[in-house]
């Protein structure tokens, strides 16, 4: 007897993937889904990298303009600064004012963030909904959000808004009081 094909299951992925190499070594053409599985992880790792760079960038973008808006504060603010250094305010006390409003400023940018997320992840999963039967009511969703990545951006954005706050406060506690009272 000859058959031209032989169909084998396996019990898990790594059996797979050692079944196709030894058969491949015996002489025959064997396939495997594990081959299309590794060839789309590739694919979308490549994406990953691609939207992380995207993302970066984005990132790299926000803090200069957080640093920017800081650094435009204290100049529209640099007589009340040196009010409140003639006054004795405490230098930890400036840098800590505006290294606070910069991390609000983080903190709305990082709640819009994740508005906009989680609004488009609603979108993707009822227009694939509507166009895979319904897939929401068999349990599956094409995209998913988890909670701790949703808290892990909401802390970074946070941290990403201090950092870039963090020098244009140093440079507001180095003002001297008297040039900043006679700055208009």
């Amino acid at each position: 007897l000859h058959y031209s094909n032989l169909i084998v299951e396996t019990a898990n992925l790594k059996d797979t993937e050692n079944l196709t190499n030894i058969l491949r070594d015996m002489g025959y053409q064997a396939s495997s889904e594990m081959e299309y599985i590794k060839a789309m992880q590739k694919q979308s790792r490549t994406v990953q990298l691609v939207l992380g760079g995207i993302g970066g960038v984005s990132l790299l973008v926000a803090a200069i303009g957080i640093a920017n808006t800081m650094m435009m504060s204290i100049y529209e603010r640099t007589k009340e600064i040196g009010i409140y250094k003639v006054l004795g305010c405490k230098l930890q006390n400036i840098g800590a004012l505006f290294l606070l409003e910069s991390g609000f400023i983080g903190l709305f940018g990082g709640l819009l963030g994740l508005g906009i997320s989680y609004g488009l992840s609603y979108l993707i999963n009822y227009v694939a909904g509507v166009y895979i039967n319904d897939m929401e009511s068999m349990g599956y969703r094409l995209s998913l959000i988890p909670p701790w990545l949703s808290l892990g951006a909401l802390a970074f954005s946070i941290l990403i808004g201090v950092l870039s706050g963090l020098m244009p406060a140093l440079r507001a506690m180095r003002l001297s009081p008297l040039e900043a009272l006679r700055n208009q």
